[in-house]
């Protein structure tokens, strides 16, 4: 979904936004994979029904007027923003809690990083917004 939407958009913001997010992305799957490790299992790719759902919600909606299909694109990354910081808040807090130090710092750079996409997406959606023909 990601790697469509920074060649879909127009805005270029939310494309470098994007485009940046992408290239995080790749990196928090090295250290997903790192903190398995670290705690002694091993790291197996699985789908989301959850992410496939949004991402199935996301298709469904169609926009002519090009900055109300940057917001859409918008609002469905910000979904998925949520639904990366809730999984990442469960697994840091378990592996707190079974005192996994490297695993939990590993982690924990993930969640930061998908904090401050967060409030990058709400920082353009709220522009974007504004930007709506009539708003």
């Amino acid at each position: 979904m990601l790697p469509q939407a920074v060649e879909r958009v127009r805005d270029e913001e939310l494309r470098g936004a994007l485009a940046a997010h992408l290239e995080e992305t790749r990196s928090h799957v090295a250290r997903v994979e790192s903190a398995f490790r670290a705690a002694g299992a091993d790291p197996v790719a699985a789908r989301s029904a959850g992410l496939a759902g949004l991402k199935a919600q996301h298709e469904s909606q169609e926009a002519k007027e090009p900055t109300l299909r940057d917001l859409l694109d918008t609002s469905a990354s910000i979904r998925v923003e949520h639904v990366e910081l809730a999984v990442y808040g469960s697994l840091l807090g378990l592996a707190k809690t079974l005192d996994l130090g490297e695993s939990a710092g590993l982690l924990a750079g993930n969640r930061k990083e998908e904090d401050k996409a967060l409030d990058r997406l709400e920082g353009i959606a709220d522009r974007l917004r504004k930007a709506l023909p009539g708003a």
